[in-house]
């Protein structure tokens, strides 16, 4: 495989998946920023796959063994009001799903009103009488200022939530992470947060010894890959908090993931996309999660968990040749911008 970033011979043993990745790492004079961390983390999962085809392994395996044969999964509902969540909220049920995350905000001002608070409760309200005793997450997307979180957080505390993501923008500043530990400390709800940060430097200073969420979610592609995941999740366990990776994207990090949950004795959760199938579309425009269909062998949810990949490697075969059939019909999701009435930029 060759690339700027790193050459190998893929036919060759890998050994040192660490070398190589610090050599990434360090041989460049700029680090750490979104685009060069996604790449180091790709190719880094790359190996492990990679690493474990070639001993005949799960990557958990050489992780030390799993702690667990299966993890608990939730996903994203999706809708323009609360009617429309709360059809999807019956549609995850559906599909076999025991917990499921709702992101209830629209642009959000520095000082809601109660009109502006209450559109937030209702939409909460709509999917958790859609669900019934299911989990129920919320996402707020740091959408909100402190001082709006110490108000709606309270209100919240009637529909059992599982935990609350990123009421307030958890930026990496001191600030900004204060004001999330105070909010955690402050109130009964769990917090979480993690998605944003970049390495794992950034979660060791900014989020422990002193948790500021209770449930942490480090993004495995952006924060160096899969031994990456585990090393946080070590973290999460000596501060006994929840590891719950951010998974909002396709099969081949879902799989990286579910690897990390089960050599993890912090994990709790993880979050994923629809499977495909019907639900998902199985091409490029057909839906957001066409991409699970390009897997020889589809995740199956049964009784709100998947099963951890024991095959070799990540456990998944993708098929390249759907890949290249696709390529021409695919079209990255154009960014999301968001206004209030007078024009000004809303934080998505």
């Amino acid at each position: 495989a060759e690339g700027r970033a790193w050459t190998a011979d893929t036919g060759t043993e890998i050994t040192g998946i660490e070398r190589i990745t610090q050599e990434m790492h360090k041989g460049r004079f700029w680090r750490d920023g979104p685009v060069l961390n996604t790449a180091i983390s790709a190719l880094e999962m790359a190996l492990w796959d990679l690493r474990g085809k070639q001993v005949g392994a799960p990557v958990h395996q050489l992780l030390g063994g799993p702690v667990r044969d299966k993890v608990t999964v939730y996903r994203n509902l999706w809708g323009r009001n609360p009617e429309e969540f709360a059809q999807s909220g019956k549609a995850a049920l559906d599909e076999g799903l025991e917990m499921v995350k709702v992101s209830p905000a629209g642009p959000t001002t520095t000082t809601p009103s109660d009109t502006e608070l209450q559109g937030i409760l209702d939409t909460v309200l709509a999917v958790r009488d859609a669900i019934g005793d299911a989990k129920l997450a919320i996402d707020l997307h740091g959408r909100l200022t402190p001082a709006a979180s110490r108000r709606l957080l309270p209100l919240l505390e009637p529909f059992d939530l599982s935990f609350v993501e990123e009421p307030c923008l958890p930026d990496g500043s001191v600030h900004h992470l204060r004001d999330l530990q105070q909010l955690h400390l402050e109130q009964r709800i769990p917090l979480a947060t993690g998605e944003r940060l970049l390495t794992k430097r950034q979660f060791a200073d900014h989020l422990f010894p002193s948790p500021v969420a209770a449930v942490i979610q480090p993004d495995l592609s952006l924060v160096g890959g899969i031994r990456a995941g585990v090393e946080i999740g070590a973290m999460c366990e000596t501060a006994q908090v929840s590891l719950a990776p951010h998974c909002p994207y396709g099969p081949i990090q879902l799989a990286a993931s579910l690897q990390v949950a089960a050599a993890s004795p912090a994990h709790t959760f993880q979050e994923f996309q629809s499977l495909g199938g019907a639900a998902g579309g199985g091409t490029p425009g057909g839906g957001a999660n066409w991409a699970f269909n390009l897997l020889a062998t589809p995740f199956v949810v049964e009784g709100g968990m998947v099963e951890v990949p024991d095959g070799s490697g990540l456990g998944i075969e993708v098929q390249e040749h759907l890949i290249e059939e696709h390529m021409d019909a695919w079209n990255p999701h154009p960014p999301t911008l968001w206004h209030h009435p007078d024009g000004s930029h809303a934080e998505w």
